[in-house]
């Protein structure tokens, strides 16, 4: 066997390259499958399920313990047509799902949106077989995330008036039933219907490289089997990069590198033989600053005043993996940025400025478009919600009784960012904007441009629905309300979008060129999908299930086909 190392692809930490081997029938296998999944997320746990189902053999390998992104969600599916919104009393068609997708932007084929769409209520079915539990019950007002017991709501821009008048609003987001976030319960649900199955799962194996032959197909991976007295220590590295965690991001940088550390010191390697493919599942690269320096510096220079979504395997490493072979990314820069406005819910109602005292975005909006307007704002991200002094109690009464389940992941953190984010009251608009550094007159402008909207009823210039705006009052006190980017106690949400460029149909990752590399496949955030252009609320999970199972399907199909089972 020559073996030969391709140039690297950059993880933080760690280099990632290939093995090559003239022939994988002449390689000693420590261990096979039809199909290895790396990664064991929420779009690993869907491929592995997904092949265990149409007969294939399936060894997933996890750099942690499994969860990923996803364990850490609210565990919300966007999908259209089912039968809690029939239940709910909405009657939505794939059509309207696809109209509303469409118009927020897709970035995928017109045709493979389509089947999404037209698949979104089967892949709710086929979770509900597998135990995740989903009910119906809507919650209608405007929110990130809805109270107990209403399990359905609008995730996105669906009822705003420039989107409803492309397509029929439905609230999509499926919602897993739990009490407050339910992506650990989701997952849960998966990873025992996955180990039901068969899937065998690896823990604490990192992969380190990717095993290509003469042809440049990929026929198996190498990775890292750690010893199980670390397994404990790790699980508490793991533990320290949680994303609910307030001002957490240092201790977690601290944890990432140890993690690399022992991964460095430790080398237990083994080659794992993948006789229909591989399927990288390992999520995006929000915890690799040097990767999200590469494509939005902005971010990467502000990591600590964000809420990275995701898990520390969230570093890239599937992706380098993918590049180290050959492959072609795409859409890297796109990093879903959200400010979540609401709750309080009448916070959506006000307006939000920038230091020039300007509006700039339907603060109504998804979360996704307030944030990506406010990070694109001078000075760096700088702007602040204007509110009247009875509004902003009526604030503070929402976050201390925001609903059932949600005072600690959305009620408090709101109340604890208007304490102590930089909250400044003027008596008057004037001495207001002096104190937070706003242009005035562009202030007392905007104010009176937006009563003047609201009294007259002509439409919002930023397309705000004329039942979310609510008149500023002139002759009482005004707060602003610090929505800046650099606000460490109201921090922007983050998660990347970008990734491995594959093919549509089957899954199989791309060059450059437009060919494939046979036997490599990716899923979830590692790959570009459904969701990495036009995103909303429950598309990331529901793009899990949709690349997980495709890739799937494409892994098993080349299994079957495959004459070489190798030596393991």
């Amino acid at each position: 066997m020559n073996n030969l190392t391709s140039p690297t692809a950059s993880v933080e930490g760690a280099d990632v390259g290939i093995l090559r081997v003239r022939d994988a029938a002449e390689v000693t296998w420590s261990d096979g499958a039809d199909v290895v999944v790396v990664g064991f997320g929420g779009a690993g746990a869907a491929t592995g399920i997904q092949a265990r189902e149409f007969g294939a053999t399936v060894l997933a390998i996890d750099r942690f313990e499994g969860g990923g992104a996803t364990a850490y969600s609210g565990g919300v599916v966007y999908a259209g047509a089912t039968r809690y919104l029939r239940d709910s009393g909405f009657e939505d068609t794939p059509k309207e799902m696809f109209k509303y997708l469409e118009a927020e932007g897709s970035v995928v084929d017109t045709e493979t949106l389509r089947r999404f769409c037209e698949g979104s209520n089967g892949d709710i079915e086929w979770l509900d077989k597998h135990g995740v539990p989903h009910a119906g019950r809507a919650f209608l007002e405007k929110t990130q995330f809805p109270p107990d017991p209403y399990y359905l709501y609008y995730t996105g821009n669906e009822t705003m008036p420039a989107y409803a008048a492309i397509a029929k609003p439905a609230p999509r987001g499926h919602r897993t039933v739990a009490h407050g976030l339910g992506g650990h319960v989701y997952y849960a649900k998966l990873k025992q219907a996955a180990l039901n199955l068969g899937v065998r799962l690896s823990p604490h194996t990192p992969a380190t490289r990717l095993v290509v032959d003469q042809s440049g197909a990929v026929v198996g991976v190498e990775v890292n089997a750690l010893p199980t007295e670390l397994h404990k220590i790790r699980r508490r590295l793991y533990n320290a990069v949680n994303p609910h965690l307030p001002f957490n991001n240092g201790r977690a940088e601290k944890a990432i590198m140890a993690a690399r550390c022992m991964e460095r010191e430790h080398r237990n390697l083994r080659l794992l033989r993948a006789f229909g493919g591989v399927v990288l599942a390992a999520g995006g690269f929000i915890y690799n600053l040097q990767m999200l320096g590469e494509h939005r510096p902005l971010l990467a220079k502000n990591f600590k005043m964000l809420l990275r979504i995701g898990c520390m395997g969230d570093d890239g490493s599937g992706i380098s993996l993918g590049l180290a072979a050959g492959a072609a990314t795409r859409l890297m820069e796109n990093v879903f940025t959200g400010r979540v406005v609401s709750p309080p819910y009448i916070f959506p109602h006000q307006i939000i400025v920038n230091r020039d005292g300007k509006r700039f975005v339907n603060e109504a909006a998804y979360s996704n478009i307030v944030g990506t307007g406010i990070v694109a704002q001078p000075g760096g991200g700088k702007a602040w919600l204007i509110i009247d002094a009875t509004s902003f109690w009526a604030a503070i009464k929402q976050c201390l009784f925001p609903g059932s389940g949600m005072f600690r992941d959305w009620g408090a953190p709101a109340l604890f960012n208007i304490v102590m984010g930089g909250t400044r009251r003027g008596r008057n608009l004037s001495v207001l904007a002096k104190k937070v550094g706003i242009d005035p007159v562009g202030l007392q402008k905007s104010v009176n441009e937006y009563n003047a909207t609201v009294e007259t009823g002509i439409p919002d210039p930023f397309g705000k629905a004329k039942e979310m705006m609510h008149r500023i009052a002139a002759d009482t006190p005004h707060y602003a309300v610090n929505t800046s980017l650099d606000n460490p106690f109201w921090p922007t949400a983050a998660l990347t979008m970008g990734g491995l460029d594959v093919d549509e149909t089957t899954g199989m990752v791309r060059r450059g060129d437009g060919t494939c590399i046979n036997g490599l496949y990716a899923a979830g955030r590692t790959a570009v999908g459904v969701c990495s252009g036009g995103y909303v609320s429950g598309m990331s999970i529901a793009d899990t299930v949709f690349s997980g199972r495709r890739a799937a399907r494409a892994a098993t199909s080349a299994a079957r086909n495959r004459d070489d089972q190798g030596s393991v």
